[in-house]
């Protein structure tokens, strides 16, 4: 699975980019406030009063359809 780098400022906007997802592709956003949160129950309550399209965003997994991957992270480096 490659893991691509990206600014947290570009990955918010991958994010918004990506969503609503395709028929069949998976969307799985990272935020920031959730590495504080140790409770599942805690992240449950709090993400419906969450907006991601404003919240810091550490990473975003993606699965779906290759054409659509490519058309949001085309330009995102590779990590290493």
């Amino acid at each position: 699975m490659p893991v691509l780098q990206a600014a947290a400022t570009d990955l918010r906007s991958l994010l918004v980019k990506a969503l609503p997802a395709p028929e069949g592709a998976l969307v799985v956003p990272f935020p920031r406030f959730a590495r504080a949160l140790h409770v599942y129950a805690d992240y449950e309550t709090s993400m419906p009063e969450r907006d991601l399209s404003s919240e810091a965003i550490d990473g975003v997994g993606l699965a779906g359809p290759t054409k659509w991957i490519r058309s949001l992270t085309g330009s995102l480096k590779l990590l290493r």
